[in-house]
């Protein structure tokens, strides 16, 4: 006698649905996020591939035990972030994947590009606050004090997370910011509003690896190879405004800069980034 099989599809299977149920309740986060949190995955392990249905929202309220209105608000996440489509009277879809076009930042126009860059991106505020600066920072710029105003922003381009950037301000300039500044405009934009123009930018750039955060807001693994750079900013006789850090995905954001030198063939004169 031939055995029988039992089949399931995606739309009937229940993704992760005990991890959610075990941590409904965690104290400070929202219902709807971790259900958005385990769909996300889904999606991203591809245990919802690319153009399969996604349990049904009746399935989803009995699986995870919250009300529709909590499954409702996880799934028009999803669908702001363009990751499925819904589709009255047939479902809900996990949205066939689309590479983001790339994102560049030229060093030799440092800041037409950032302020192009984000007219471009949307960017959240994750952190507006006076906190103290990090040991390993506060060595390499004494000049940001014990203490300075921290603003993190998680950037988005297409509904895709692109870079997370902590902004380092002193604190005395720190003080004259305001959060309505920065939510409506670059950092760049505010500080060169506030006071002196920024006359200098040391900028570097290295690898990290994604640490809890920056993998969580950037959507990628636990360790995940991230670009790092670091734009020091500063005003006339050296003076220290502040210095940004940013996380960035390699695979949506690269840095490039174009090299020249002045003279003809037989000049000696050494390379420099490219006036424009």
């Amino acid at each position: 006698m031939t055995p029988r099989t039992t089949h399931r599809t995606n739309k009937s299977k229940p993704v992760r649905g005990t991890e959610v149920r075990g941590r409904r309740n965690d104290k400070g986060v929202a219902r709807y996020y971790l259900l958005y949190e385990y769909l996300s995955g889904a999606l991203n392990d591809g245990t919802i591939p690319a153009g399969a249905a996604l349990p049904s929202e009746p399935t989803l309220v009995s699986s995870y035990k919250l009300s529709r209105t909590t499954v409702r608000r996880a799934l028009a996440r999803l669908e702001g972030e363009g990751r499925i489509v819904r589709r009255r009277g047939s479902g809900t879809f996990a949205r066939q994947n689309r590479t983001p076009p790339r994102l560049h930042l030229n060093l030799h126009d440092f800041f037409a590009d950032a302020a192009s860059l984000a007219s471009k991106m949307a960017s959240t505020i994750l952190r507006f606050e006076f906190g103290p600066v990090p040991a390993s920072l506060r060595e390499l710029q004494p000049q940001l004090g014990q203490q300075s105003l921290i603003i993190q922003r998680v950037h988005r381009s297409h509904g895709s997370p692109y870079m997370l950037t902590t902004a380092y301000v002193p604190e005395q300039l720190g003080r004259k910011i305001r959060k309505s500044a920065v939510s409506r405009n670059s950092l760049l934009t505010v500080l060169e509003q506030l006071g002196p123009r920024i006359t200098t930018t040391e900028y570097t750039a290295s690898a990290i690896a994604a640490d809890a955060v920056a993998a969580k807001r950037l959507d990628v693994p636990l360790g995940a190879p991230l670009l790092r750079t670091r734009a020091v900013l500063t005003i006339e006789r050296d003076q220290l405004c502040a210095v940004i850090d940013s996380a960035c995905r390699p695979d949506r954001f690269n840095v490039r800069a174009e090299l020249e030198r002045n003279g003809g063939r037989n000049s000696n004169s050494g390379w420099h980034l490219k006036r424009t």
